[in-house]
């Protein structure tokens, strides 16, 4: 099996603990998505902040943590962190991962390939161009919302800016499953995200988006939804859509995460995941390509919870890249029940349990990259949070999925 990721690769620059009470933090801060602030829980523009205040990024980063706090580096991006995870989940397997954005030739640049190589990710299709490497600034409370912790992002776009969907590697499309990562952080790909998923459907392949914050679009006209694909039609071209509860409202132009399943089935998307923090998550499946059929909710991990709210800020825990996780632990699954049983329709049950588990599990440490001490080491860990999972979660039932017609 091969599956090729498309989407943002970047360095995290971890930054923990920050108060999000202080002073500093809230003299930064906004409620609204006005453009002038960092978000909390969202994402913002490093460009952006420097134009509205007329300062250099790097003394309104010192502005809000002060001058002690130092940052840790990680490999970042909704499209590689949940690549690593799969990665990390089918070393066992004969599964062939390829990675397709775009980097600088640069220590960023350099840093980021190499550790794709030490997974034996192919990265042939990781353009180097000009500018600097994307990175993210990545600013975590974890005693934020009873210690279930939040984080902040500010992000430089860099060289994703420069990759184009007109100019992807065909190669990219010689794939079983195509994942496109959070590809609202590289507007050049997300534009043509429609005219891509096409590409994926013409050459056989299966289409797997998970979404991210779309500051962008946001910024650009923060009154409408937030635009995914060209036409309502192109939805069904989309085999699986994984969201969080915030970008699936906006995309939608919906209130609530149900709401918003609801259109997105109407619209003919195959099957959805819908994630909601410390909340229950709700997955959909029109029975094509999953055994399930209808709608589902699953809680989170309650061990990983727990576990979660023991550390203490000194640990370094936090909640980055628990999403990014939570994606590449539904899609290992899914590839890994294709590899075990050829002649049988995978689980969404079992591919969004270990989902949970892997996104529980990102909150246990500080990154969204975990770095093994032997190769296994991750796996293992999850084995044991997806068992105590299965101890906890019953199936619930299922319930027809009624259509939901756009607003008007």
């Amino acid at each position: 099996m091969r599956i090729n990721c498309l989407g943002c690769s970047l360095v995290d620059n971890l930054y923990s603990p920050v108060d999000f009470k202080s002073k500093a933090y809230n003299k930064w801060n906004q409620e609204d998505s006005s453009g002038n602030g960092i978000i909390t829980g969202g994402l913002v523009f490093g460009e952006e902040l420097e134009r509205i205040s007329g300062k250099k990024y790097e003394n309104i980063l010192k502005d809000i943590i002060g001058k002690k706090l130092s940052a840790e580096k990680n490999v970042g991006g909704p499209a590689i962190v949940a690549l690593i995870n799969i990665a990390q989940m089918t070393y066992e397997n004969n599964i062939k991962l390829g990675f397709y954005g775009a980097r600088a030739d640069d220590e960023n640049g350099r840093y980021i390939a190499d550790k794709l190589g030490s997974f034996g990710i192919n990265i042939s299709g990781y353009a180097v161009t000009e500018g600097k490497t994307p990175f993210t600034d990545v600013l975590s409370d974890p005693s934020y919302n009873n210690y279930n912790g939040e984080r902040s992002f500010i992000n430089y776009i860099g060289a994703a800016g420069k990759l184009s969907g007109k100019d992807l590697d065909v190669s990219f499309f010689n794939a079983d499953i195509l994942i496109y990562g959070g590809t609202a952080l590289t507007p050049g790909l997300h534009d043509a995200l429609s005219l891509l998923l096409k590409k994926g459907k013409e050459a056989g392949c299966l289409n797997f988006v998970n979404t991210v914050y779309d500051f962008r679009n946001q910024n650009i006209n923060p009154d409408n939804p937030w635009p995914l694909v060209d036409e309502d039609k192109d939805y069904q071209m989309i085999d699986l859509l994984i969201a969080d509860n915030e970008e699936a409202r906006r995309i939608s132009g919906y209130e609530s995460k149900e709401e918003a399943l609801a259109y997105f089935s109407g619209k003919g998307v195959h099957s959805i995941i819908i994630t909601h923090g410390s909340e229950d998550l709700i997955c959909y499946s029109d029975g094509l390509f999953f055994v399930e059929k209808g709608i589902f909710t699953l809680p989170v991990s309650k061990s990983a919870g727990d576990q979660m709210r023991a550390l203490s800020s000194e640990s370094g825990a936090d909640t980055t890249g628990c999403g990014d996780n939570f994606a590449g632990g539904v899609y290992a699954s899914i590839a890994l029940q294709l590899e075990n049983n050829k002649d049988e329709k995978p689980s969404l049950k079992e591919a969004a349990s270990w989902g949970v588990v892997s996104g529980g599990f990102a909150g246990l440490h500080q990154g969204g990259f975990y770095y093994e001490k032997k190769q296994g080491e991750k796996l293992e860990k999850l084995k044991i949070l997806f068992k105590e999972y299965e101890q906890q979660t019953g199936w619930s039932e299922l319930r027809p999925c009624s259509p939901m017609q756009p607003k008007e």
